[in-house]
């Protein structure tokens, strides 16, 4: 009877072992148990073979692109309490100013985020159309208004005004600049705000840094002195010339309105346009003064005495000049 090393049945016995073992290892560690997070909606899924996770997903039907987030790496191999995350990108377009519109993938869970995700410049005077803080959800369009702003300074003169002051001391036509006028000048501050390029907002500010000084003129009133020729050759300095219409009488020795006697000289007038006291000079019956008054006298007219009652009718009526004396 041949005998069996014993040495070599154990042996034998430990790898028939091992391969059962084995066996069994293989059979139950193809049928796991995995937990698979898409966006944010959790499953358990067990019975299946066990391969890799992009190969789990296909069979599950769960799409991935790019831009979508997968852990573990669809290429890594699936293991007993996997937990498989999807997150898939959200689709955002975004207009930026003067650029194109464009349609960007993002795992931005704000506005902010995304902005800072791609690398975006905001000024502190520019405007998105949504709040910073406004969560991401796809099919969102985020507009940049890039606002800017510009200051334009310019100066202005301020023109000065004339004062004019009567001076009867100085004759009619004559005129003296007692003060010189000088410009002002004025800041202009303009603010333009414009949006994209284009100007939508204006401000101007105007602050007087020197104010103008006024021209302060002096005219005369008082009348220039009328020389005119007398009968005689004599030059009579007048300051005014009337044109009126003279009648003549006589009524020699009788009293006058001052109180004196009727004579040649003797004119009539109305005292509200030649006062009483006046001496004139008469074109075509020479000096006189205004002495005494009459009923029909009034306005632009006078009435001439003459010594004898023929002087008078031969002068009549008429227009004559009027020179008032100084």
């Amino acid at each position: 009877m041949q005998k069996v090393n014993r040495k070599s049945v154990y042996c034998l016995s430990a790898g028939a072992i091992a391969l059962l073992l084995g066996g069994v290892v293989t059979a139950t560690s193809t049928y796991k148990t995995i937990t698979l997070d898409v966006d944010g909606q959790k499953q358990e899924i067990s019975g299946f073979q066990l391969g890799s996770v992009g190969e789990l997903l296909r069979e599950q039907g769960v799409a991935v692109e790019t831009g979508d987030l997968v852990q573990p790496a669809t290429s890594d191999a699936l293991a007993e309490g996997t937990i498989i995350t999807v997150k898939h990108a959200k689709s955002v377009q975004i207009q930026d100013g003067t650029k194109e519109l464009v349609s960007v993938k993002t795992q931005a869970g704000t506005i902010e985020e995304l902005i800072k995700e791609l690398s975006i410049k905001l000024n502190t005077t520019d405007k998105t159309s949504l709040a910073l803080s406004t969560s991401i959800e796809n099919g969102q369009k985020l507009t940049i208004t890039r606002r800017t702003e510009e200051v334009q300074i310019a100066e202005e003169t301020i023109p000065f005004q004339t004062e004019r002051q009567p001076d009867a001391d100085m004759y009619t036509g004559t005129e003296k600049v007692l003060t010189s006028g000088v410009e002002g000048k004025a800041k202009i501050t303009t603010k333009i705000v414009f949006e994209n390029g284009k100007e939508v907002d204006r401000k101007e500010d105007r602050t007087v840094v020197n104010d103008p000084v006024n021209q302060v003129v002096t005219y005369g009133t008082q009348q220039r002195p009328i020389v005119v020729a007398s009968r005689s050759g004599a030059n009579l300095t007048a300051s005014k010339v009337l044109t009126m219409a003279a009648s003549a009488y006589s009524m020699p020795g009788g009293r006058t309105a001052t109180g004196g006697s009727a004579g040649q000289g003797t004119i009539a007038v109305d005292p509200s346009v030649i006062p009483l006291g006046t001496k004139m000079y008469i074109e075509g019956y020479g000096y006189g003064v205004a002495s005494d008054v009459g009923g029909a006298i009034k306005g632009n007219r006078i009435d001439l005495h003459f010594d004898t009652r023929e002087q008078a009718l031969q002068f009549g009526r008429r227009a004559v000049q009027v020179y008032i004396l100084n």
